[in-house]
C-alpha cells in the first residue's frame, strides 16, 4: 500500500476537529461534536496500522524509527501547550484548582491522562469545563495504543504469515474491544467504557483493518462517490444530533467511527488534485493540517476565556472571536514547533529527539512538582474565598441518604426508605438527584410527628412508570420497582421532582410531558395524590465557582448573569401543558424562590443556594423548601 499523501484525511481531520471546537464552543445544533475525538482514534488507527505493516512487509520495520515519529508529531506541540496554559493557572485558577492542574500535568507527562480525570470528574459533568487539560485525556488514550500496536502487529507478523490471517486477527480483537465496551455500558460504568483504553481500542483497530493488506479496495469512481456520500451521512448524524450523556460511547460510538473508517476506505487510491487557493476544499485541508494544534489549544482558551467573564458564559461574539485566535494561535504552534520537529529542522538526528523529549519531560514534572508546592500556600484573595473554596469538595451524600435511598448500592430501596407510617401522613419523594436534594429540606420544614416522608431517588432517572423510557438498566430496575411499590402500597402524596431541563433537550420535550401526564393518570386512578415541582433552579456554571471568581475580581454578583434563564422557560411550558386537576397539583420551585425571577445566590449570610451547578446545600434545601412546604399543606 502506498502511503502517498492524502488530501481527503486532512478533510477528514477537518471534519474531527471542528466538530469538537463547536461542541465545547457551544455552537448551536452541534450537539454530538464529542464524536470528532472518535473519529480522530479512526485516523490514527488506519495511518499507523497502514505504516507499520508496510514496513514489516518491507523489512525496515524499527521500533526505535517508529517511536522517534510519534515523539516528534505528539510531543513538541503538545508540552508547549502545557507550558504556556500554567501561565494563566496563577491568575485564574483558586488554591485547589490550580494544586490539580500541575497534577494533570505530571498525568500528561507520564501519559495517563486519561486515569487521571477519569477520577476526577466525568467528561460530560458541569464541573469539567473547569479543568484547562481534561482534553488532554483522549492523547493518552491513543499514545496508549502506540505503545501496544506496534508490538502486536510485529507479534501478528511473526505468527500469521498469510494476509488474511492478519485482518482476521484484528478483527477479533476489534469485536473483542467493542464487546467490552458494551458489557460497561450495559454495567453501568460508561466511565470507565469512556476514558479506558482497552475499551476505546475497537475505534483504533477498526480504521486500522482498512490498511491491512487482505481488505478489499473500491476501483470504480461511482462506487468511491456512494461510499463518501454514505460516509458523510454516518459521521453527520451523530455530530448534529447524538447528545452528551452516560449513554456514550458504546453503540452511539458505532455510527461516527463506521463513518470515518468508510471515508477513508473510499479514497484509497483517489488522487490529490491541484485546487484553486479559496477552494473549500483547500480551506478544509487547512484545518486538517493544524488540526492536532487547533485541539490542543482550543479547550484551554475556551476555559481561560470564560473564567475572565462574570458569569463564566460567553456569548455568541466572544465566542467567535475566541475561534479566531484559536485558529491564529494553532496555526503559529502548527508552522514553528510541530512542522520544524517534523522535519527535522529542530532536533535533527533520533537522538537529539529523545534527549529533548526526555529533557522536556523532566521539567514539566519538574514544574509540576513546584507549582503543586506553591499551590499549597494560599493567597489573600484565596483565604478570603476558602469558604466558597470548599464548595468543590461538599459532602452531599448523607444530606440525599446516599447507597440507603438515593442510587441505593443493592440498586433496591429498604424499608427504611419506604415504609408507611401508621397514623401520619405519608408522603414519598420521588425523583432523581434534583429530588433528593430537597429531602434534608423537607425534614426540616415538616412536622415529624405528623408527616413521614418517603424517598426513592436515582441518579439521571426520570420518575414514570413507563420503564421502556428509561435510559439504561439502572434506571428500568427503578421504574419496575416503583410500579411494584404502588400496586402493594398507597401513599397519601406522591412529589415528583427531577432534572426536568436535561429529560426536557429538543425533541424530547412531547415525549416527556405525555410520559408525565400518564404516569400521574395512573397514580390517581390508584387514588394517590400527586404534586410535580417544576424545574429547580440552576445556574450557568458551579454557582461556588462563579461566586469565587467575583469575590476575586470585586465585582457584583448578580442573579441575571448567574441564573440559567432557560429554567423560566421551561417552568412555563410545564406550567401550561400540566394544569391542576383533581388530586394532582403543578408547583413552580421558581415562583416561589425567584420573585420577578431575582433568585438568591446565597442564604443564611454567604452560604451558596448551591454547591454545583444546581443541587442544594444543605442550608438552600431548607431555604427552598421552607417556600414551597406549605404549598404542599405542610408547616412546622
Amino acid at each position: 500500500m502506498r502511503r502517498d499523501y492524502r488530501e481527503d484525511i486532512d478533510w477528514l481531520r477537518a471534519i474531527a476537529v471542528l466538530a469538537v471546537v463547536a461542541f465545547h464552543f457551544e455552537a448551536p445544533a452541534v450537539f454530538g461534536g464529542f464524536v470528532g475525538v472518535d473519529i480522530f482514534f479512526v485516523i490514527s488507527g488506519y495511518l499507523i496500522t497502514g505504516i507499520i505493516q508496510s514496513e514489516l512487509q518491507g523489512g525496515t520495520f524499527s521500533f526505535a524509527r517508529f517511536y522517534e515519529r510519534r515523539v516528534r508529531r505528539l510531543l513538541p506541540a503538545l508540552y508547549a501547550m502545557v507550558a504556556l496554559t500554567a501561565i494563566p493557572s496563577f491568575h485564574y485558577l483558586l488554591t485547589s484548582e490550580r494544586a490539580e492542574f500541575f497534577r494533570s500535568v505530571a498525568a500528561v507527562v507520564t501519559f495517563t491522562s486519561n486515569f487521571f480525570f477519569w477520577f476526577q470528574t466525568g467528561y460530560f459533568d458541569h464541573a469539567a469545563v473547569e479543568k484547562p487539560l481534561l482534553h488532554t485525556w483522549s492523547l493518552a488514550v491513543e499514545e496508549q495504543f502506540y505503545l501496544a500496536l506496534p508490538l502486536m502487529l510485529w507479534g501478528l507478523a511473526r505468527v500469521a504469515g498469510r494476509r488474511l490471517a492478519l485482518s482476521a486477527a484484528l478483527g477479533a480483537l476489534t469485536l473483542a474491544s467493542f464487546a467490552l465496551s458494551i458489557w460497561l455500558m450495559n454495567s453501568d460504568r460508561s466511565a470507565n467504557a469512556f476514558f479506558m483504553s482497552p475499551p476505546r481500542a475497537w475505534e483504533f483497530l477498526i480504521g486500522g483493518l482498512v490498511a491491512t493488506p487482505g481488505f478489499p479496495v473500491l476501483r470504480h469512481a461511482l462506487a468511491q462517490q456512494i461510499a463518501r456520500g454514505v460516509a458523510l451521512v454516518l459521521i453527520a448524524i451523530p455530530i448534529f444530533s447524538l447528545r452528551q450523556g452516560p449513554g456514550f460511547p458504546g453503540f452511539n460510538a458505532l455510527a461516527p467511527c463506521v463513518g470515518a473508517a468508510v471515508f477513508i476506505w473510499s479514497g484509497i487510491g483517489v488522487p490529490t488534485l491541484k485546487r484553486n487557493a479559496a477552494s473549500p476544499l483547500n480551506v478544509a485541508r487547512f484545518f486538517g493540517q493544524i488540526s492536532y494544534s487547533l485541539y490542543l489549544w482550543h479547550w484551554p482558551l475556551f476555559t481561560f476565556a470564560r473564567f475572565s467573564k462574570n458569569s463564566l458564559v460567553l456569548d455568541a461574539t466572544d465566542k467567535v472571536a475566541l475561534f479566531a485566535l484559536t485558529v491564529a494561535i494553532s496555526y503559529l504552534s502548527w508552522r514553528f514547533i510541530e512542522q520544524p520537529f517534523r522535519s527535522k529542522a529542530l532536533a535533527p538526528t533520533r537522538r537529539a529527539a529523545f534527549q529533548a523529549a526526555g529533557l522536556a519531560s523532566v521539567v514539566l514534572l519538574a514544574g509540576s512538582a513546584l507549582g503543586i508546592a506553591l499551590s499549597r500556600t494560599p493567597s489573600e484573595a484565596d483565604r478570603a474565598a476558602l469558604q466558597l473554596e470548599s464548595y468543590n469538595a461538599y459532602n452531599h451524600q448523607p444530606l440525599y441518604r446516599f447507597g440507603d435511598c438515593f442510587a441505593p448500592v443493592s440498586g433496591v430501596f429498604g424499608d427504611s426508605c419506604l415504609a408507611l407510617a401508621a397514623g401520619k401522613t405519608n408522603w414519598l419523594l420521588w425523583g432523581d438527584s434534583l429530588a433528593a436534594h430537597y429531602f434534608y429540606g423537607l425534614t426540616k420544614t415538616t412536622n415529624p410527628q405528623a408527616v413521614n416522608i418517603l424517598q426513592a431517588t436515582q441518579a439521571a432517572c426520570m420518575p414514570t412508570l413507563n420503564a421502556a423510557a428509561q435510559g439504561n438498566a439502572s434506571c428500568r430496575s427503578f421504574a419496575a420497582q416503583m410500579e411494584a411499590f404502588f400496586r402493594d402500597r398507597r401513599p397519601d402524596l406522591v412529589i415528583m421532582s427531577a432534572d426536568w431541563l436535561e429529560y426536557a433537550r429538543p425533541p424530547r420535550i412531547d415525549g416527556m410531558i405525555a410520559d408525565l401526564r400518564q404516569t400521574i393518570s395512573k397514580l390517581n386512578e390508584r387514588g394517590i395524590a400527586v404534586v410535580l415541582l417544576g424545574p429547580a433552579v440552576q445556574f450557568r456554571a458551579r454557582l461556588p465557582s462563579m461566586l469565587m471568581r467575583a469575590h476575586l475580581r470585586s465585582i457584583e454578583a448578580r442573579p441575571d448573569d448567574f441564573v440559567l434563564p432557560e429554567i423560566f422557560t421551561l417552568d412555563q411550558t410545564m406550567k401550561a401543558a400540566l394544569p391542576a386537576q383533581a388530586k394532582f397539583a403543578y408547583i413552580s420551585v421558581v415562583d416561589a424562590v425567584c420573585p420577578s425571577r431575582q433568585c438568591p445566590l446565597t442564604v443564611d449570610g454567604g452560604i451558596p443556594l448551591s454547591w454545583d451547578h444546581a443541587h442544594l446545600t444543605a442550608e438552600g434545601s431548607s431555604y427552598v423548601m421552607g417556600k414551597v412546604a406549605p404549598m404542599l399543606g405542610a408547616g412546622k
